[in-house]
């Protein structure tokens, strides 16, 4: 029995699917578009979150500027490691990329957060050194799970205190989806061991339900230059890692 004869998949076509598979491949990047480490000024932000189980680590590159202001990929026989594990990189929807590294959180108990930071070709490789001060600590209250009126001033605590210093509060909906909140509260706090948010300061959304599930974020925040342990570095002098070690908790907001 003969089948029906192959359908013909013309080359403009073709070349079209080509170009497409290559955009989500590793190494398949056009030579004018990706980003080489010999490139002088290449601005490289480190976002680093510790949250006392995992260390996520998100890296941007970008060319200092760029009017696009999309982060870049790098071309191809280029590494990053963070602690001596690869990153791999993702694309966003936006166009951009980033280079990602889930590691287990090792600064559960510390007070200083350091990572190394290797960026590698055949031309380039620099380790850079990533300390700040960001202190672990435990959020003591609320309790996780207690119900809280909104209309009444609830207590936030944790330790240790870090006097001298400041720490970001958020609060906001604790699951996707249907708003329960009408806003997120983000407050830049002293880091005393000690906050109270005021009656009525959450505000509750049109089509909430009465009671809400969300989440309490307490966050110490560094910002650190990227500073060369080896290697002759040919990055921006801007380059900055941004390290937070963070601490949440959900709750219920209710109306009474």
């Amino acid at each position: 029995m003969v089948g029906p004869s192959p359908r013909r998949v013309s080359p403009v076509r073709l070349a079209g699917l080509t170009l497409a598979a290559c955009a989500w491949l590793p190494g398949c990047e056009d030579s004018g578009s990706c980003a080489a480490l010999s490139e002088p000024d290449l601005l490289v932000t480190a976002y680093i979150d510790h949250n006392g189980e995992r260390a996520r680590t998100e890296i941007e590159v970008m060319r200092v500027g760029d009017d696009a202001g999309l982060s870049l990929a790098l071309c191809k026989g280029t590494s990053i490691t963070v602690d001596g594990v690869a990153a791999t990189r993702v694309r966003k929807p936006s166009g951009s990329y980033v280079y990602k590294v889930d590691a287990a959180d090792d600064a559960v108990d510390a007070t200083d957060v350091e990572h190394e930071l290797r960026l590698r070709d055949d031309d380039v490789d620099v380790t850079y050194l990533i300390k700040a001060e960001a202190p672990a600590f435990a959020i003591t209250a609320p309790k996780a799970g207690e119900k809280l009126a909104r209309g009444v001033a609830w207590d936030v605590a944790w330790e240790p205190a870090r006097p001298g210093s400041t720490i970001i509060a958020r609060i906001d909906d604790a699951i996707d989806g249907k708003a329960c909140l009408a806003e997120p509260i983000v407050l830049e706090l002293p880091d005393e061991g000690t906050a109270q948010v005021a009656p009525n300061q959450l505000k509750a959304g049109l089509s909430r339900p009465e009671n809400c599930d969300a989440t309490l974020r307490l966050s110490r925040v560094a910002i650190t230059p990227l500073e060369a342990k080896s290697g002759a570095s040919r990055i921006h002098a801007d380059s900055r890692a941004r390290i937070a070690t963070w601490r949440e908790l959900e709750f219920i907001s209710s109306d009474s």
